[in-house]
């Protein structure tokens, strides 16, 4: 009458743990054949569009880790976050030189949506925005990026945190890339999320420094730089390329780029 009797509680506290145990073994197997069954299918569309010669692939997406940091005194060290490098599968380096594709090596990147049967709907990966604590990101349906290396493991692609959360994309989402040339930018509008930026000694002069991480930027995108162990964030207000204004992308590697800026976006 007052609930379950010593040896009805007894027997839940034994039961609870070990269902919690299959829960979590089904939970693991189900993700275990998901992912297989994913790199299944990006496997064979990326066989067949080679096969067509298609400039277009698809690849399942991971966030850049420690392990892709370049050694001490090489390019990019300690700020493969603060860019816009992806480490991309050697295949991919095989077309660019098969076709005689010269550098700067640019894609295009969009998020695919994948239709899930009903075994696998409640399927659910790691969400980016575990890692990067930083809400303000501004959401686009595509991105253009660079090359960090050509270390990813076949048919995985590893992204910088920001380019994660712009595309809304979780772990083991699948993207499309495709190779594009692109104009060099003459002039750049950003926008400082925060005043502080405004604060530095030499702003505009440790903004150009950082910006030979990016090769190219995207408009309407958050980019973030990193300068004495604080991150700022700008948006991409405007830019143009020569006589073609308000583009939607352009290089900015190895270019005259002239850069100006917007009142900052937040009060604090």
């Amino acid at each position: 009458m007052g609930g379950p009797t010593p040896v009805g509680r007894r027997s839940l506290r034994h039961i609870k743990p070990h269902m919690n145990i299959f829960t979590k073994i089904k939970n693991y197997t189900v993700k275990a054949i998901y992912k297989t069954k994913l790199l299944t299918y990006v496997n064979d569309i990326n066989n067949l569009n080679l096969r067509n010669e298609k400039n277009e692939f698809y690849l399942i997406a991971l966030p850049l880790s420690d392990k892709f940091n370049p050694f001490v005194g090489t390019f990019c060290h300690n700020n493969i976050q603060y860019s816009d490098k992806a480490s991309l599968p050697v295949f991919i380096y095989d077309i660019l030189l098969n076709k005689h594709i010269e550098v700067p090596w640019n894609f295009v990147i969009e998020k695919v949506d994948i239709k899930k049967t009903p075994f696998y709907k409640n399927v659910h990966m790691s969400d980016t925005n575990a890692v990067s604590t930083y809400p303000n990101i501004n959401k686009l349906d595509r991105v253009f990026i660079n090359v960090l290396d050509f270390k990813a493991n076949k048919n995985f692609i590893f992204l910088p945190t920001w380019i994660m959360q712009t595309l809304q994309l979780s772990c083991f989402d699948v993207v499309r890339i495709r190779f594009a040339k692109l104009e060099t930018a003459s002039s750049v509008v950003l926008q400082p999320h925060h005043k502080k930026f405004f604060n530095l000694s030499e702003p505009k002069k440790t903004l150009e420094e950082k910006l030979r991480y990016y090769s190219c930027l995207t408009k309407n995108s958050t980019i973030c730089i990193n300068h004495d162990g604080f991150d700022y964030h700008f948006d991409v207000i405007k830019m143009d390329a020569g006589e073609k204004k308000d583009v939607e992308v352009a290089s900015i590697q190895d270019a005259d780029v002239i850069f100006d800026f917007v009142k900052e976006k937040y009060d604090k």
